[in-house]
């Protein structure tokens, strides 16, 4: 399963120009980077909250996570969404977090 999460996550944000990062740790850990601008890593200014954002439209689409806002400015991380789904996921649900959280960052992208 922690190969699904990571092939999921890598064909949705892989090519997001607001990605900074996709990162896999051991099996199902997992977690992306987000930054206004990609090729700089260049993070989102801390009063727009897109960790904050992010976790709400999450929730909105029944989906309940962790979000870490950026703690400076570049280089420091940005933004980052962590996975961390329970030993007992399918992959059907791997498939929905996954596809939750595409649809979720690009409803917060669209809102700044």
């Amino acid at each position: 399963m922690g190969e699904r999460l990571q092939a999921g996550l890598t064909a949705a944000f892989g090519d997001h120009p607001n990605t900074g990062d996709i990162r896999s740790g051991k099996g199902l850990l997992a977690a992306v980077e987000f930054v206004e601008d990609r090729a700089t890593k260049k993070n989102f200014a801390s009063d727009l909250k897109f960790a904050a954002s992010l976790k709400a439209e999450m929730m909105k689409r029944g989906v309940i996570t962790r979000t870490r806002p950026a703690v400076g400015a570049h280089p420091a991380p940005g933004d980052v969404l962590f996975f961390a789904p329970p030993l007992v996921v399918t992959e059907a649900e791997i498939d929905r977090l996954v596809s939750v959280a595409r649809d979720a960052v690009n409803g917060c992208v669209l809102s700044l």
